[in-house]
This record gives C-alpha cells, sequence and structure tokens, in this order.
C-alpha cells in the first residue's frame, strides 16, 4: 500500500516532463521547418517561454496573417523584451553598443515590434486599438475603440476588462458592471484574469462597500499566485465582524467554483 503514493508522483513527474517534452518538441519543429522564425532568438536558457511564445506566435502570424495574430506578436514580443531587459540589466533602445547573443536578441525583437507597431496604427481590431492608445497615447484609436461598446466584437474578458478600466473613474457603477460581465464570459477551463477580479474590489471599495471589496479581494486570491489586491492588504478584516468574514469567505469559495466552471452570471 505505501507504494501506491510513490507511484503517484512518479506519474505526476512524468506527465510534467512528458508535457514540457512534447513542448519542446513542438517549437523544434517549427524552427527546423521555419529557422527564420527562431534564428535572431538567442536560445541560453534566459527567457525560455518568452522565446517560446514568440516563436510560436511567429508561426501563427505566418500561417494566418490576419491583425490579431499581429498583435499576439506584438504582446509576445513586448513580454520578451521585458524578461530580456531584466536578465541583461538593460534596455533594447539603448543597446546597439553592446555586441552579445542576447543583445542581438532584444534588438532584433525590438525591430519587429516597431515594424508591426508601425504596420498596424490604421488597424480597426479592438485589440490594436487598445494596443496604440495605451502604447502611442492614440487618442482616435481610444474614440474608435469605445465606439465598438455594446458590439459583440467586444464581448471578451480582456476586452471589458478594458472597457471597464476607461469608465472607472467617471461612471464606477458602470464599470462595475462591465467587470461582472466580463467575468461571466469564462467557460469551464478558461485562465481569470485575476485583474478584473482586483479590480471589482477596488470599486467596490472606492464606493465604501467594503464587504463586496472583502469579497472579491477574497475570490481574487484564488487566482493570483503572489496576491497583488487581497482583503487582507485593503484591512478589510477589522472592518467586519467574524460572523461577516465567515460568509463573505462561503460566498466567495463558491464564486470560484462557478468561475474556474464557466458558470459564473451576475
Amino acid at each position: 500500500m505505501t507504494h501506491f503514493p510513490a507511484r503517484s508522483l512518479l506519474f505526476a513527474l512524468c506527465c510534467g516532463l512528458t508535457l514540457t517534452a512534447c513542448n519542446d518538441d513542438r517549437i523544434h519543429n517549427i524552427c527546423g521547418n521555419h529557422p527564420t522564425l527562431c534564428q535572431d532568438l538567442v536560445d541560453d536558457g534566459w527567457c525560455r517561454y518568452e522565446r517560446t511564445d514568440v516563436i510560436r506566435a511567429r508561426y501563427h502570424l505566418q500561417e494566418e496573417g490576419t491583425d490579431r495574430r499581429k498583435y499576439d506578436v506584438m504582446r509576445s514580443l513586448e513580454r520578451y523584451l521585458k524578461c530580456a531587459e531584466r536578465s541583461t540589466n538593460i534596455e533594447y533602445k539603448t543597446a546597439r553598443e553592446q555586441k552579445s547573443p542576447r543583445v542581438e536578441g532584444m534588438l532584433a525583437a525590438g525591430d519587429q515590434l516597431a515594424r508591426l507597431d508601425a504596420a498596424t496604427r490604421n488597424s480597426q481590431d479592438p485589440y490594436l486599438l487598445l494596443w496604440h492608445w495605451t502604447n502611442n497615447t492614440n487618442e482616435l484609436a481610444r474614440q474608435q475603440f469605445m465606439a465598438l461598446e455594446g458590439q459583440s466584437v467586444l464581448e471578451e474578458p480582456e476586452l471589458q476588462l478594458a472597457l471597464g478600466g476607461i469608465h472607472a473613474k467617471s461612471e464606477p457603477q458602470k464599470a462595475i458592471a462591465l467587470m461582472h460581465h466580463a467575468l461571466s464570459l469564462y467557460r469551464e477551463g478558461d485562465a481569470v484574469n485575476s485583474r478584473i477580479l482586483t479590480s471589482l474590489s477596488t470599486l467596490y471599495m472606492g464606493q465604501k462597500q467594503y464587504g463586496l471589496a472583502y469579497l472579491w479581494g477574497k475570490v481574487s486570491e484564488s487566482f493570483q499566485n503572489t496576491p497583488e489586491v487581497s482583503a487582507k492588504r485593503f484591512g478589510l478584516y477589522h472592518s467586519l465582524s467574524k460572523a461577516d468574514q465567515e460568509a463573505w469567505d462561503s460566498q466567495a469559495a463558491t464564486l470560484v467554483e462557478q468561475l474556474k466552471s464557466g458558470t459564473y452570471r451576475p
């Protein structure tokens, strides 16, 4: 009987290793068949996951060529550059005098990002409208994004989150409704963006609805590796009775299960 836990652990480890190997094999195949998608990004162990995301996004862009795929490449390049900057302690924009494979990879990634940024400035894709508004302070892009409010093209959690962020200061109740709607769009197996949950907690805090702020702070803790906003950080434990906390905790557990199963409805 004592062999089963060890066997289960071994099985879990093998599954994890197999999954990693499969991911590596897929990237290896992409790079083998399409070397230009990979050769400018140094594979030295640093930023491995970010590098993989860039390669995969480039491959999908090559296969489909849509504006959404361009956005995916831009986001993956942005994450790769942030990781590379941390690993080298320099910014890619000031790295042209440095000569190393990692710096060369940074420069190549930065150049592609700049090209895609310029090439998509007139795109009507909502994700790219958001990109150009937030990264380039493009007011026209913001107006065009806002004009899509209420249309099916914005019926995605990330876009509802962005829309709620726009309304947060001037119309907090509307922002709250948008955040709840964003959560209702998740289906079973989807990765829930914890920023929606922390935004809800912050919005309720601003409305002095401390019980609801505590509730959504508590829910957010189940979807963050390192909680950025939580009921504890708000100090809300001190403003609620033990009985109230227990009631909110029970409701939070229910909400977590609903979000994970894709059945949450406001």
